[in-house]
């Protein structure tokens, strides 16, 4: 099939398409389409078809070259029997040394696209990736752009949790200064355990607020409290006394599943903040340093 693959290759750059073009059409990869053109792997019968088709030749031109091959081979041989007998030595030392020649084709330079960024043709030797588009043909990157995008997403990374913590420190604050006012202007205020109060609740609220932007282990702790409760099912008869059964159990149901729900909802608002202030010293630190890691993997 090494015959073959060149026929893929020759009518392949006769329609001036790359093997990722082919191999689109063919619903494979362009490697796939690279290993046919080398003899590595074969086609299936129903790649060879749809070749056939695109190329617009037929299945014995496609895979009978290589009997073509070997008969004009032979016709050759035929006609100079006097050049093949005068160097029968020559043809000796040609074949003992073929081993340490190196194949022409390893140094051959095969296209397998082109970069989407720098739109610069890619080698198959190359390090380049492929990135599968859903609905669309895969996207190829040479191994300088495939750097770039890589130290784009750590950038962005950075910047998208630089701005949530950003946004913590703001939210934080404003839920912290609003609890604050409240103890200052309700006649709460007059009593003498109010500024206290006050003070450890906008703290409470500020390490909360904050924590639900960045802080995975508070989020999770909150979202554990809101939920709703799933009640059993109902078995009943078939008639009106069991149907009307059906409808008020099912009923009552209802709403204490709303009422449960809504105190295990209550219980959480009310456990997360304090929760927060003794989890904000830990989690703290540790998205600072994770900040300090993307941006100096970010080279910012």
């Amino acid at each position: 099939m090494k015959r073959c693959g060149e026929q893929i290759s020759f009518h392949r750059k006769r329609l001036n398409m790359t093997q990722a073009e082919l191999g689109e059409q063919l619903n494979v990869t362009a490697q796939a389409v690279s290993k046919w053109e080398k003899g590595i792997s074969e086609p299936d019968l129903s790649s060879v078809q749809r070749l056939c088709r695109i190329f617009g030749i037929s299945v014995d031109e496609l895979l009978g070259g290589e009997e073509e091959s070997a008969t004009a081979e032979t016709a050759a041989a035929k006609t100079l029997p006097s050049a093949s007998a005068a160097i029968p030595s020559a043809q000796t030392q040609s074949a003992q040394a073929e081993p340490d020649v190196p194949d022409p084709k390893e140094n051959t330079k095969i296209v397998v696209g082109y970069c989407a960024r720098c739109k610069r043709p890619i080698d198959q030797r190359e390090d380049y990736q492929v990135y599968n588009r859903r609905g669309g043909a895969p996207l190829l990157y040479c191994p300088a752009c495939r750097a770039a995008n890589e130290h784009d997403d750590r950038v962005s990374e950075y910047r998208e949790e630089k701005t949530a913590f950003r946004r913590s420190m703001i939210w934080g604050s404003v839920v912290a200064g609003v609890l604050a006012l409240l103890f200052l202007i309700l006649p709460l205020a007059m009593q003498d355990y109010a500024l206290f109060a006050g003070l450890i609740l906008a703290v409470a609220g500020f390490t909360f607020t904050s924590q639900c932007f960045w802080g995975e282990f508070m989020s999770d702790f909150f979202l554990f409290f809101v939920k709703s409760f799933r009640m059993p099912g109902l078995i009943f008869s078939l008639d009106l006394d069991g149907i009307l059964w059906f409808i008020t159990v099912k009923l009552l149901l209802m709403v204490l599943s709303g009422i449960l729900s809504a105190v295990l909802f209550l219980i959480g608002l009310f456990m997360s903040p304090i929760v927060s202030v003794f989890s904000f010293p830990i989690s703290l630190p540790v998205e600072l340093h994770k900040l300090k890691k993307l941006r100096k993997e970010a080279n910012m």
